[in-house]
C-alpha cells in the first residue's frame, strides 16, 4: 500500500510560518520595482552585448570581405589600365615592324601626341633607336612626347649623348628581346616618379629581324597615389602598391616610396612577421590575414593581389579599430536610448505598484493573525471586481476549507500511522513464514543449505522453503506469486501452507503441485498465480526428483564446474485453472555438487539505466564462487545485484536457494 501523500504537520507549521511574512505594502513596493529594474537591465544589457558581439562579427566579416574585393578591385583597375597601354605599345611596336620605319618624324611625334590625348593614364612615349637603325630623315634618335603640366611637350633623348642605351627601359628588352615593365624610377629630367613599358621594335636583314629599337609608354606613379587614395577603404585604411622585387611603389608613408623593399622595413624593424608577409604577397597569390597596419599602428585586415599586367602586388588595409569605434559608439546609443526607457518604466512601474499595492495593506495585516491560528480572524470585505478584490474573496475561502482540512489531516494522520504499524506487523508475520535459521540442519555434515530473501516492497509474493521429511529425505521448494504487496503475500502464505500440507503425505514433486494447483484454483476469482519449483533430495545416494509450476530453471552445479539448466520438465504455473499434470524430472547429485534455486527478482533487477543483471551475470558468479560455502556464495551474488542495481529502485523481491550434498563417493 502507497503511504497517503498528505503534509506532515511540520509542513503544516512552516506554512503558517511563511503566512506571517507576508510584507508590508512599502516593502512589497520596493521588491516590485527592483524585480522590475533589475531583469529590465539585464534583458537591456544582454541586448546591448549581443548587438555589439553581432555588429562586430558582422562587421569583422564584411571588413574581410571587402579587403577581399578591394585588394581585386584595385588590381583589375590598374591591370585594365597598364593592359590598354601596353596594347597601345605593342601596336606601335608591330606597326613599326611592318613598316620597315618607314615613317617621318613629323608623323611619329603626331602619333605620339594622339596616344597621350586618347590616354589619360600615359605620362609620355618614346621611340628610341640604336644609332646604326635611325631612319635616314630623322633629326632625332629618341623623340620622345610628354605632359608637362596641362600641355604637351617634347624632347629628344639623344639630343646631347646616347647614355639613354643603359638605361633599363632600352636595354633589358634589346638583351631579353621581349616587352618588358621597369622597376619603377625617378625621371631626371622632370623629376617624376615613373615606370616605363618597353616593346622592342626589329628590322629586316638577311640573317633575318634584328633589333633596332624600342617603343615605350610611361606612367607616372602620382597616378596609382591617386587610384589607391580613392578607394573606400573607411577610416584609417589604406592601399600601397609593391613591386616585383618588393619595392614600395605607393605608399602613405611617403618615405618608403621607391626608397625601401618590404624587406628592408622588416629587417629594419626586427620583423619576421612582416617578412612572412612579404613573402607571401610576393608569391603571386591572393591573400588575406589580421595585421597591424605601419602607418596608423591599428589592428587590420591586409589583403593583396597580383597585377596581371607588371607583377606588381596591389595591398589593402580595412582598420579594425576603426569599426570597433565605429560600433562602440553604436553601442553608446543605444545604451543611451534603453537606459531612458528603463528611467521611463521605472516609473511607469512605480506608480502602478503604489496603486496595487495600497488595498493588499489590510489583507496583509489580517494574514498574521490567521497563520498564528486564528482561524476565526476578520478579513477585509473585498471592494470592487478587480484582482485584489478576487485575492481578498479566495483567502477568505481559503480560511474556511483550511478549519475542515485540518480536521481531516488529523484524522489521516492517524489513520496512516495505524496502517503503517499494520503493515510492519505483517512483514514481520511473513518474514516468520520461511526458516531463517541457518545452518538448518546443525547436526548433519551431509549437506549445506541457506537461502536469502528481500521483498520489494513492505510485504512480498516470493517465498522459499525447506522439510527434513525423515533422516535421508530433505524437501526443498522456493515459489513467486503474481503482483506484490498484500494480496501477494496472501497468496504466498496459503500456498506455502498447502504445498507443506501436501508434501506430507506425497513425495511426488509432480503430483504434489497437481494436487496444490487444485487447491488454488478453487475459489480463485482474482485469477492470481505462482510459479513454484519444488525437489526431493534423497540424501544417501544424491537421487534429486523434482518438477516445475513455470518456475526459473534452477541452476546444477557439477563437481566438474559445468553449470546446467535444469530446464525440463516444467509446466504452466499454479492456480489459474485446474486439472494440470505436472511431470516429475530426476537428476543424481554427486557429492560436492549444488542446486541454486531462485526467482525473477534475481537475474531481472535492473539499474538506473533498466539494465537487467541477466543470466551471464549470475554464471559468472557462481563459476568464480569455488570452494565457498553456499551462505558466502549467495552472500556474494547478493552483493553482485546491489552493486548492478546501485541506486536504481528494487523492481521485485529477491529470493534465493542454495542447497548442496556434501560427503564423498
Amino acid at each position: 500500500m502507497s503511504p497517503i501523500s498528505e503534509p506532515s504537520s511540520e509542513q503544516m507549521k512552516q506554512a503558517e510560518l511563511d503566512l506571517c511574512q507576508i510584507p508590508p505594502r512599502a516593502h512589497l513596493r520596493n521588491r516590485l520595482l527592483l524585480w522590475t529594474v533589475g531583469i529590465a537591465s539585464l534583458i537591456l544589457c544582454g541586448l546591448l552585448l549581443w548587438n555589439y558581439l553581432s555588429f562586430r562579427n558582422r562587421l569583422a566579416e564584411d571588413a574581410q570581405i571587402r579587403a577581399r574585393f578591394l585588394a581585386d578591385g584595385a588590381a583589375d583597375s590598374i591591370d585594365k589600365t597598364l593592359g590598354s597601354l601596353q596594347s597601345l605599345v605593342d601596336g606601335m611596336a608591330i606597326s613599326l615592324n611592318a613598316t620597315a620605319l618607314d615613317l617621318t618624324l613629323e608623323q611619329v611625334r603626331a602619333l605620339q601626341e594622339e596616344a597621350l590625348r586618347q590616354q589619360p593614364a600615359l605620362y609620355g612615349t618614346a621611340f628610341a633607336w640604336l644609332p646604326e637603325y635611325k631612319p635616314a630623315n630623322w633629326n632625332a634618335l629618341a623623340p620622345y612626347s610628354y605632359r608637362d603640366g596641362a600641355t604637351l611637350a617634347y624632347q629628344n633623348l639623344g639630343q646631347q649623348d646616347t647614355n639613354y642605351l643603359g638605361e633599363d627601359w632600352f636595354a633589358l628588352p634589346r638583351f631579353l628581346d621581349r616587352p618588358v615593365w621597369t622597376e619603377p624610377y625617378v625621371f631626371q629630367d622632370t623629376g617624376v616618379r615613373m615606370v616605363t613599358y618597353s616593346a622592342p621594335v626589329h628590322m629586316p636583314s638577311p640573317e633575318g629581324p634584328v633589333f633596332a629599337g624600342v617603343v615605350t609608354c610611361d606612367i607616372e606613379l602620382a597616378w596609382l597615389d591617386r587610384l589607391l587614395a580613392e578607394l573606400p577603404l573607411g577610416e584609417h585604411g589604406y592601399g600601397f602598391l609593391l613591386s616585383s622585387n618588393g619595392v614600395h611603389i605607393s605608399h602613405p608613408i611617403t618615405a618608403f616610396t621607391m626608397n625601401e623593399s618590404i624587406f628592408s622595413v622588416a629587417e629594419a624593424r626586427e620583423d619576421p612577421e612582416l617578412r612572412k608577409a612579404g613573402q607571401a604577397m610576393l608569391s603571386g597569390q591572393p591573400g588575406i590575414r589580421p595585421w597591424v597596419a605601419a602607418a596608423t599602428k591599428e589592428q587590420s585586415w591586409l589583403a593583396w593581389d597580383r597585377l596581371a599586367t607588371t607583377g606588381w602586388t596591389s595591398g589593402v588595409l580595412i582598420s579594425q579599430t576603426a569599426l570597433n569605434r565605429e560600433i562602440a559608439r553604436l553601442t553608446q546609443f543605444q545604451a543611451l536610448a534603453g537606459g531612458s526607457g528603463l528611467l521611463l518604466l521605472v516609473l511607469t512601474v512605480g506608480w502602478i505598484a503604489r496603486s496595487i499595492t495600497r488595498p493588499i495593506t489590510a489583507l496583509s495585516e489580517a494574514a498574521p493573525s490567521i497563520a498564528a491560528g486564528d482561524l476565526d480572524a476578520p478579513l477585509p470585505t473585498p471592494v470592487g471586481q478587480d484582482e485584489v478584490a478576487q485575492l481578498t474573496t479566495i483567502f477568505r475561502t481559503m480560511r474556511d476549507h483550511l478549519k475542515g482540512y485540518i480536521a481531516d489531516l488529523e484524522a489521516t494522520t492517524a489513520a496512516r500511522e495505524r496502517i503503517n504499524g499494520e503493515l510492519r506487523i505483517a512483514r514481520d508475520i511473513q518474514m516468520d513464514l520461511v526458516p531463517k535459521t541457518f545452518p538448518a540442519f546443525p547436526e548433519r555434515d551431509d549437506m549445506d543449505l541457506f537461502a536469502i530473501i528481500e521483498p520489494a516492497r513492505e510485504v512480498g509474493g516470493d517465498f522459499y522453503d525447506f522439510l527434513l521429511l525423515d533422516e535421508d529425505h530433505v524437501f526443498l521448494a522456493i515459489a513467486d506469486v503474481s503482483g506484490k504487496g498484500v494480496p501477494a503475500a496472501l497468496f504466498m502464505a496459503v500456498t506455502r501452507s498447502l504445498l507443506r500440507a501436501e508434501v506430507k503425505v506425497n513425495r511426488d514433486p509432480g503430483q504434489v503441485l497437481a494436487r496444490l494447483n487444485d487447491a488454488l484454483a478453487e475459489h480463485n476469482d482474482s485469477c492470481m498465480f505462482v510459479t513454484i519449483f519444488c525437489a526431493l533430495v534423497c540424501l544417501s545416494d544424491g537421487r534429486v526428483n523434482y518438477a516445475n509450476a513455470g518456475h526459473n530453471p534452477p541452476l546444477w552445479l557439477r563437481a566438474d564446474g559445468c553449470i546446467d539448466w535444469l530446464d525440463k520438465p516444467s509446466s504452466m504455473a499454479a492456480g489459474p485453472m485446474t486439472d494440470i499434470d505436472y511431470d516429475t524430472g530426476q537428476l543424481q547429485l554427486a557429492p560436492g555438487e549444488s542446486l541454486l534455486l531462485y526467482t525473477d527478482g534475481v537475474n531481472e533487477a535492473i539499474d538506473i539505466d533498466d539494465q537487467p543483471f541477466g543470466d551471464e551475470r549470475m554464471l559468472n558468479r557462481l563459476r568464480a564462487s569455488g570452494s565457498l560455502s553456499c551462505r558466502e556464495v549467495l552472500e556474494a551474488l547478493l552483493a553482485d545485484i546491489r552493486n548492478h542495481a546501485g541506486e536504481a529502485e528494487q523492481f521485485d523481491d529477491i529470493t534465493m536457494m542454495m542447497f548442496r550434498r556434501e560427503g564423498q563417493e
